[in-house]
C-alpha cells in the first residue's frame, strides 16, 4: 500500500530560511552602501554635518519594504519556475500586486509626514519598484534557481526507509533498461524511494543533483545529468537542452524561435526550453526524402 503524503512545512522551511537569508545579504548591503552614499553627498555637496542615522532613515523608509517582499517574489519565481507559459498571467498578475503592496510603503509615509502627495510619492517609486522586479528575478536566477527542486511533501505513513511505488493497474511490466534496471532510487524529502523508469516524463539538472518528475510527482538524485542518461534507455529518451531530457512520447508540443531554440511542452504540463544544438536529435523522426 502506497503511504499517504501531506504538505508540512519543516519540508519547505530551509528554502525560506534561504530566501530570507538572501534577501537580507542583498538588501542589507544595498541599504547599507546607499546610506553611507547619502551622508557623503550630505556632507561633500551640501555641506551639512555627517549623520548616518538620517541617511539611513531616508534610505530605509524607500527600500526596506523589499526586505520582505521579496522573498514573496523568489517564491512566487520557485512556484510557477516550471510552468510560467501556461500561468504567466497568474504570475504577473502576483508580481503587480507584490509591486502595489512595496509601493504603498513610502507613498504611506509620505503621506503621513507630509512630505509629498500621493500622485507625486507614486510616480517616484513606481518605476523604480518595477525595475527592482527585474534585479530580484536576476538574483533569484543566478543564485536560488537551481535550488528550487527541493521536495516540499514529506511521507508520514508507517513505511519502510526505502519505498517501492507500485505500478498503475494499466500499466505495462516494466521492461530492463541496457543498464540492466527498471527502477531509480531517489529522495523525498527526508526518505527515499523507488520509482520506475518507465513512468518518468523528465529529468533535469539541479546543481548537484537531478530532478526527476514521475507522474506529477518530484524527486531528487544525487547524480549529474548524464549519469542519469546512461541509466535511461536510449530509445525512451531524448535530451533537449544541456539541463533537460524528456521521455520521447511525452513530447506534445514543440515550440521553435526563429533563433532556432524553442520551447517543449509535455503531457504532464511542463515547459521545458529546448537549445537549437539538441533541436537536432529530433530531426531524425522526420521521414527520409
Amino acid at each position: 500500500m502506497s503511504a499517504r503524503t501531506i504538505h508540512l512545512p519543516r519540508d519547505v522551511a530551509w528554502p525560506l530560511r534561504s530566501d530570507f537569508k538572501t534577501s537580507l545579504i542583498c538588501w542589507g548591503g544595498f541599504i547599507a552602501l546607499l546610506s553611507c552614499y547619502c551622508m557623503l553627498y550630505e556632507v561633500l555637496i551640501a555641506n551639512k554635518p555627517a549623520d548616518l542615522a538620517s541617511s539611513f532613515r531616508h534610505v530605509f523608509k524607500n527600500w526596506g519594504v523589499w526586505l520582505v517582499t521579496t522573498p514573496l517574489l523568489f517564491a512566487a519565481l520557485r512556484k510557477y519556475s516550471t510552468k510560467w507559459h501556461n500561468r504567466a498571467v497568474e504570475l504577473a498578475a502576483l508580481v503587480a500586486v507584490v509591486v502595489f503592496i512595496s509601493a504603498a510603503v513610502p507613498v504611506a509615509i509620505d503621506l503621513l509626514t507630509n512630505a509629498r502627495d500621493a500622485a507625486t510619492s507614486l510616480m517616484i517609486f513606481l518605476p523604480r519598484y518595477v525595475a527592482v522586479v527585474g534585479v530580484v528575478y536576476l538574483v533569484w536566477h543566478v543564485f536560488l534557481r537551481e535550488r528550487r527542486a527541493v521536495a516540499e511533501t514529506v511521507d508520514v505513513a508507517p513505511a519502510p526507509a526505502i519505498e517501492l511505488q507500485p505500478p498503475a493497474p494499466a500499466a505495462p511490466e516494466p521492461q530492463p533498461t541496457a543498464a540492466g534496471q527498471d527502477a531509480l532510487l531517489v529522495s523525498k524529502g527526508a526518505d527515499q524511494c523507488l520509482i520506475l523508469i518507465n513512468r518518468i516524463e523528465c529529468v533535469s539538472a539541479a546543481g548537484n543533483y537531478v530532478e526527476i518528475i514521475e507522474r506529477g510527482q518530484r524527486y531528487l538524485m544525487r547524480a549529474t545529468l548524464k549519469q542519469v542518461e546512461d541509466l535511461l534507455p536510449a530509445t525512451d529518451f531524448i535530451r533537449i537542452h544541456r539541463c533537460h531530457l524528456v521521455r520521447r512520447d511525452e513530447i506534445e508540443r514543440i515550440k521553435t524561435q526563429p533563433s532556432g531554440n524553442g520551447t517543449v511542452q509535455l503531457r504532464g504540463g511542463q515547459a521545458l526550453p529546448m537549445s537549437k544544438k539538441h533541436k537536432q536529435a529530433l530531426q531524425r523522426y522526420r521521414p527520409a526524402e
